[in-house]
């Protein structure tokens, strides 16, 4: 398997085809401005791929819920179209599984699209529950 990889702001530019496959709402200049950011509030980005770039690739943050305590949060998991089957989406789940287990987290979430049935599959053959539905609005649309 290859090597699992920790993202910083250099590595930016190898992780937006594949953020663009799963954020086709987005530009490439949203996603580097918005990673920047994100950087440094604490979000955290691994990848799978090669010096120039990443096939699959996990953002995620730890926070504190009075509903599920220490929660490791992954806000994206999304492997290249050209590049899926290969086994990378699990690798990156087991590094993170462990990873939360090292930090201590007393849950793992995330939320997925009702339109990526692909996607909750997979999340169930990872031991994963629906645990609840997410429910939001843009602002400006209130």
């Amino acid at each position: 398997m290859n090597l699992i990889r920790t993202a910083n702001a250099d590595d930016i530019d190898k992780l937006i085809p594949a953020l663009l496959e799963l954020r086709p709402h987005r530009s490439a200049a949203e996603i580097r401005s918005m990673l920047l950011s994100l950087f440094k509030e604490d979000f955290k980005v691994i990848y799978i791929g090669d010096d120039s770039l990443a096939w699959s690739v996990m953002g995620f943050r730890i926070f504190n819920c009075l509903w599920s305590g220490k929660t490791l949060f992954i806000d994206d998991l999304v492997t290249m179209s050209a590049h899926l089957k290969r086994g990378y989406a699990a690798a990156l789940f087991d590094w993170i599984k462990k990873y939360a287990k090292e930090n201590h987290c007393d849950h793992i979430a995330l939320n997925s699209g009702f339109n990526r049935r692909d996607a909750y599959r997979f999340y169930l053959n990872q031991g994963l529950f629906v645990e609840s539905l997410h429910f939001g609005r843009k602002m400006i649309e209130l």
